[in-house]
């Protein structure tokens, strides 16, 4: 799996957003907002 680095002020704001969450969950959240935000066709099958 690639790895990836973030800044400190963005780790604390997927902490923030994970809520209790486990990180790796909230980040999915988190990326599934963007995508159907930017680019609702995506989910379209």
């Amino acid at each position: 799996m690639p790895r990836i680095e973030l800044s400190e002020n963005l780790y604390r704001q997927l902490e923030a957003e994970a809520n209790g969450e486990g990180l790796d969950d909230a980040l999915w959240k988190m990326v599934g907002t963007y995508r159907r935000k930017h680019n609702p066709e995506s989910d379209r099958r």
